[in-house]
């Protein structure tokens, strides 16, 4: 019971000093979520991942919670969380500019805000913050980067694929025309966003997350990266030929009324199939944990 209380205490207060960056966010996740169901929103999975960390590791936390030495402890610490979190503040203007930004603000502030509360999270916490804000963070500046080609590849899969299947589309390029068994005209393009660049970021972010929450070997986390994005690609692939395909069979409303969810029905299910594959997987040898560690390591 005190445990519990304890947990709702810190998150309670971080919540209340995170509060001053929230609200922005939240508006601009609403505006912008109606623009990127189709291929998922990273703040949206990263947050029940992390949700699940802390449920999982709740008896590691719950420990770092009771041991606090009260409020003159570590004052450095103290002080360089009230520093964040006021410079957080000042920086809003800025950083509600983008959902992305302001995603980003709110995680910091949290982290900040847990440093004021209970100093000893400090380490606990920041490989998840960064994580999560580079998750929340790097796909926008990649699909600038890298979105047009991702779309050309997802253009040319999902071609080939609608060839296999039989049903008539005419592409030019990226930019899609098909007419429905009713007769309606359904038209599209395969832009940066419908790229896999938010889908396979996000993988990476949640595997990144699960790599230091389960101490998996490094050699099985890049094999199951390299693997995720090459599934992943072709998954975005079979969304956009699923979606043609429905326009082809039910007409124009049935194309754009699932192309906002089908994407999370794909992704997520991918997420969640990821979680026990990667949990059988190699973890990392007690040797090299007590190379770095400096425990005594014996052959068996």
């Amino acid at each position: 019971m005190k445990a519990g209380l304890r947990f709702i205490g810190w998150i309670g207060a971080a919540s209340v000093l995170t509060a001053g960056t929230a609200p922005n966010f939240i508006g601009l996740l609403n505006q912008s979520l109606g623009d990127t169901f189709g291929s998922v929103f990273p703040a949206i999975p990263f947050a029940a991942l992390l949700a699940l960390i802390f449920a999982l590791r709740w008896k590691e936390l719950e420990r770092i919670l009771a041991s606090e030495g009260g409020l003159g402890s570590r004052v450095t610490t103290r002080i360089a969380g009230i520093a964040m979190v006021s410079l957080l503040f000042a920086l809003e203007p800025l950083t509600g500019l983008t959902v992305e930004t302001s995603g980003i603000a709110v995680v910091l502030t949290f982290y900040a805000a847990s440093l004021v509360i209970n100093p000893l999270t400090t380490r606990f916490m920041l490989p998840y913050a960064l994580v999560y804000a580079a998750g929340v963070g790097a796909p926008a500046a990649l699909q600038w980067a890298f979105g047009e080609p991702l779309a050309v590849v997802s253009s040319l899969l999902s071609g080939r694929m609608v060839g296999l299947l039989g049903f008539p589309v005419a592409w030019q390029g990226t930019e899609f025309e098909l007419v429905s068994r009713s007769g309606d005209v359904v038209s599209g393009v395969v832009t940066p966003g419908c790229s896999s660049i938010i889908s396979v970021t996000t993988f990476l972010g949640l595997l990144a997350l699960m790599h230091l929450d389960l101490k998996k070997d490094l050699r099985s986390t890049m094999s199951l990266a390299l693997a995720g994005i090459a599934v992943l690609t072709l998954l975005n692939s079979v969304r956009i030929v699923f979606l043609m395909w429905i326009g082809y069979e039910d007409g124009a409303n049935a194309f754009w009324g699932i192309h906002n969810w089908i994407g999370y029905a794909l992704f997520l299910g991918f997420y969640l199939a990821i979680l026990p594959i990667y949990s059988r997987m190699g973890s990392r040898s007690y040797k090299s944990e007590a190379l770095k560690t400096g425990d005594p390591y014996t052959p068996s």
